[in-house]
């Protein structure tokens, strides 16, 4: 016959177990993962609940040689469940004076061992103290040595709730083992109820963080999708409309707001340029320094400057307004007229020009230094010849170095093939083709995957 006492402990066993269970699944299932409140709670109620279960009806229930492996199951299911509970502890208070909670748990892992080893060895597991007793005498030891030492926990609003529900469960904590160190009997009683105050105190504070994640959560996909809108401004509407020029662009960033750019500051008659630069990092700050290039480039072009000029000025300006942020770019402008173009780099990818006349493909390699690493570098022009039927490709790395699962890159070696291939194609069917590929070659299975943004512009001489 289970008494009622049994009783209460069971059930208040299962419903513990029950909300360890919802509070890791909300940690999972969250967007708002990175808060650990939850996790550590879980992992503190669930096996809590499971011993207090042990302890209660199914000691009682079974007898003898079941009852003892039974005890000792869930006697050490009980102190390892105090593990997340420090840890859940070091989440509010912080990591104590010279660490202090950090020595806090170790002492106590410790004495779990311990105590574990003494319980399968001795014949009357029962009367083996309990390790809670260590926390019973050293929290309330390291609190004291901490506001002696000058220590205050980081703020939190809900700081008197926390510790309130804290407190409470450490004071009947602290009477039930004191309790078994005098009398030798495992007798839990006030702890349950101890644990049930923490889990109201520990509800109320979670549902204020959670409401308050979610409503920044929900402004930042907001600001996010401003960040974006704005940034697909900035990059041209529609491709350039000049004779002796069929251009096409293709921009798939890994993120919703990334700091790739491209754009066509120059055009005239016979004449076109093409900028493509790549800020280091993804994100609003990556777009940003994206906005700011481009302001300096057209800038540079108003003044009819040469794209080493452009290049030079656009270092500057980023060493300047964006100190120890970094950027790639190219400047190619083309004279159809003549046949000649001129470009520029700083630490990019060389463009790629198909020469239709020899078939091959050449790089226009002369990469110079990164954007924003000196302010007084100089960056030089370097021109070169096209004829009709030429197709030139100025590209970030995210193309070249998509790599496969077993991780081997896409690499310039696969586009000498894909040129030769594709060369009868029409620019925009030709970068269709380039995309899909290169997102093809990174895809796990049939999930489509990229590492980098991808940002290319092909410009077939016609």
């Amino acid at each position: 016959m289970i008494s009622q006492e049994n009783l209460f402990l069971a059930m208040a066993g299962a419903a513990i177990f029950t909300v360890g269970v919802l509070s890791l699944c909300g940690h999972f299932t969250s967007v708002l993962s990175r808060e650990r409140i939850l996790l550590w709670f879980g992992l503190f109620a669930g096996p809590y609940g499971i011993a207090l279960i042990c302890h209660s009806v199914l000691v009682t229930a079974w007898g003898g040689k079941a009852e003892a492996i039974l005890l000792l199951v869930g006697r050490l299911i009980g102190l390892l469940a105090s593990i997340p509970a420090l840890l859940l502890f070091r989440e509010f208070y912080g990591s104590g004076w010279r660490l202090s909670t950090k020595w806090l748990i170790w002492i106590y892992v410790l004495s779990v061992l311990g105590s574990a080893v003494f319980m399968m060895v001795h014949e009357h597991a029962r009367s083996i103290p309990s390790p809670g007793i260590t926390l019973v005498i050293l929290v309330p030891l390291e609190l004291a040595l901490d506001r002696l030492a000058g220590y205050r926990p980081p703020p939190l609003k809900e700081r008197p709730v926390i510790f309130v529900g804290l407190f409470l469960f450490f004071l009947t904590y602290a009477c039930d083992r004191l309790s078994h160190w005098e009398t030798g009997h495992d007798h839990i009683f006030l702890e349950p109820f101890g644990f049930l105050i923490l889990t109201f105190c520990l509800g109320y504070v979670v549902s204020r963080r959670v409401a308050s994640n979610e409503s920044e959560w929900m402004s930042m996909s907001h600001e996010m999708r401003a960040a974006s809108k704005i940034q697909a401004a900035i990059l041209p509407a529609t491709m350039p409309k000049l004779t002796g020029y069929s251009i096409a662009a293709r921009y798939a960033p890994m993120t919703a707001v990334a700091g790739d750019f491209y754009s066509f500051p120059e055009r005239g008659p016979a004449c076109l340029g093409v900028i493509v630069a790549d800020v280091m990092g993804h994100g609003v700050p990556a777009a940003l320094i994206a906005s700011m290039i481009k302001v300096s480039v057209f800038s540079g072009v108003d003044k009819h400057e040469r794209p080493g000029a452009i290049i030079g000025e656009l270092n500057m300006m980023l060493c300047r307004e964006a100190p120890s942020q970094l950027a790639t770019a190219v400047y190619v402008s083309l004279d159809r007229s003549r046949g000649i173009g001129q470009y520029c780099a700083a630490g990019h990818p060389a463009p790629l020009l198909w020469r239709h006349s020899i078939q091959k493909l050449v790089p226009l390699a002369d990469p110079g230094l990164l954007l924003g690493v000196r302010a007084e570098e100089s960056f030089t022009d370097t021109e070169f010849h096209f004829e009709a039927g030429d197709r030139l490709l100025l590209y970030t790395d995210g193309l070249t170095e998509a790599e496969t699962p077993a991780g081997q890159s896409y690499g310039d070696a696969q586009l000498p093939a894909f040129f030769a291939e594709h060369q009868g194609a029409p620019s925009e069917q030709f970068a269709s083709r380039l995309l899909e590929e290169v997102l093809h070659w990174s895809a796990n299975g049939s999930e489509l995957q990229q590492a980098d943004d991808i940002t290319f512009v092909v410009v077939d001489l016609i």
